[in-house]
C-alpha cells in the first residue's frame, strides 16, 4: 500500500480548495473508499483531488501511481493519511470479503445470546461433577456479579475483554487467558466433548450444542469487529427474573344507573410493590379516585403525590370530587359489567 500524508498547505486558495486544517477534514470519515485524482509535482510532492477538494500532499513512495485511483481513508486527524489501493489489494479484499460471507452464513444459523446460553445452561440436570465447578464459577461471573455495573467497571472490562486482552496476550501475558470468555467456553466445550465421548448422554450433547452456539456468536462479533473495528458490540449478561408480573387496565360499567356510570381499575407492579387504582365517573360525570398501596413505602409515596394529582385533574378541566387511599384492595361494583374496548391505541 502506498500511504499520502497531506502535511503541506494546499496548492491555491480557491473557493473549492480544501485547507489542511484537522478542523476541515471532518468531511473524510475512517474506512471510506473515494476516487482521487493524482497529479505528480516536484521530487515527493503531489496534488490530490477529492470531488471538489483538492490538498498538496507528500508521498511516502519513491514512485506513486497519478491520475485516477481508487483511496481509502486511514487517518484525519491531525493529518489526512491515504491509502491507495492497489489492484493486488482489491483482490485480497474481494477474497476477504467472500471468506466473511462464507464465515457468517456459516455461523449465523447457529448462534444464540450469550445471557441466554448461560440460562439454559443453569437449567441442565445430571450434569458430571467434573463439570460442575467450571460451570458454576462460569454462571457466578456472567449472572451472579455482585458488582455494581458503573461506568468505571464497564471501561474495564472492555480494557480487558477483545483486541484489548489480545493485545495482552500478544505482550506474553497468558495469565490473561482465563478472563476471556470465549477462552473459558472453548475449554468447557472440549472437556463437555471428551466426557461425552466417553460416557455419552443427552445432557452433554445438548451442553455440547449450547456451548457451540455461545462459541459461534462471540466469533460472529469478532468479525463484526474485524469488519467495523470503530464499532464494539456488547452484549451485557444479566439473570432474568422468572417472575412474572402482571399489570392490567379494566373497564367497566354499571347499567343500573341512570345514565349508565364507569368505573376503571388498574393493576401496577412497582418496585415499592403492587398498586391498584380506581376510577369511577357517576352518572353526573363527575370523578372519584381511590388508591390501594401494598406497602407503607409505596403509600407515602402516593401520598407525596396527591397533591399534584388533584391539580393534574383541575387543569384538564377533570371534575374530581374525592381522592383517597383506602387499606382493603379495590373491587369493582357488583353490579357493573366488564366492557371491552377494542379501538385502543397506546
Amino acid at each position: 500500500m502506498v500511504y499520502i500524508s497531506n502535511s503541506l498547505p494546499p496548492l491555491s486558495p480557491a473557493p473549492n480548495t480544501a485547507n489542511s486544517n484537522p478542523s476541515k477534514n471532518t468531511a473524510l470519515q475512517i474506512g471510506q473508499i473515494l476516487s482521487a485524482n493524482i497529479k505528480p509535482l516536484q521530487g515527493n510532492q503531489v496534488q490530490i483531488t477529492l470531488g471538489t477538494q483538492t490538498l498538496q500532499a507528500t508521498s511516502k513512495e519513491a514512485s506513486l501511481p497519478t491520475g485516477t485511483v481508487q483511496v481509502q481513508v486511514k487517518q484525519t486527524q491531525p493529518s489526512i493519511i491515504l491509502s491507495i489501493i492497489t489492484s493486488k489489494s482489491s483482490a485480497l479484499n474481494h477474497q476477504t470479503q467472500q471468506t466473511l460471507q462464507a464465515t457468517y452464513r456459516q455461523l449465523m444459523p447457529a448462534q444464540i445470546n450469550v445471557s441466554q446460553a448461560f440460562q439454559q445452561i443453569s437449567l441442565l440436570q445430571a450434569l458430571p461433577p467434573a463439570l460442575l465447578t467450571p460451570i458454576n464459577q462460569l454462571l457466578d461471573q456472567m449472572l451472579k456479579s455482585g458488582i455494581p455495573l458503573s461506568g468505571k467497571e464497564l471501561k474495564n472490562r472492555l480494557e480487558q475483554s477483545g483486541l484489548f486482552l489480545e493485545s495482552n496476550l500478544k505482550k506474553n501475558d497468558p495469565s490473561k487467558i482465563q478472563q476471556d470468555l470465549k477462552a473459558q467456553l472453548l475449554m468447557l466445550k472440549q472437556q463437555t466433548s471428551t466426557l461425552n465421548i466417553k460416557s455419552p448422554t443427552s445432557q452433554l450433547a445438548q451442553l455440547a450444542n449450547i456451548l457451540t452456539q455461545a462459541i459461534n456468536r462471540l466469533t460472529v462479533q469478532q468479525l463484526q469487529t474485524y469488519e467495523n473495528p470503530m464499532i464494539t458490540p456488547l452484549e451485557l449478561p444479566f439473570n432474568r427474573d422468572k417472575q412474572v408480573l402482571k399489570n392490567t387496565i379494566e373497564f367497566y360499567q354499571n347499567q343500573q344507573t341512570s345514565p349508565a356510570s364507569w368505573e376503571v381499575l388498574i393493576n401496577i407492579n412497582l418496585p415499592q410493590g403492587e398498586l391498584s387504582t380506581k376510577l369511577l365517573m357517576n352518572q353526573n360525570n363527575e370523578l372519584y379516585c381511590t388508591f390501594w398501596c401494598e406497602s407503607n413505602e409505596l403509600e407515602t409515596l402516593i401520598k407525596e403525590q396527591l397533591d399534584t394529582l388533584k391539580q393534574q385533574f383541575i387543569d384538564h378541566q377533570l371534575p374530581v370530587q374525592n381522592i383517597q387511599i383506602v387499606p382493603q384492595k379495590l373491587a369493582i361494583t357488583t353490579q357493573s359489567t366488564k366492557v371491552a374496548l377494542i379501538d385502543i391505541h397506546i
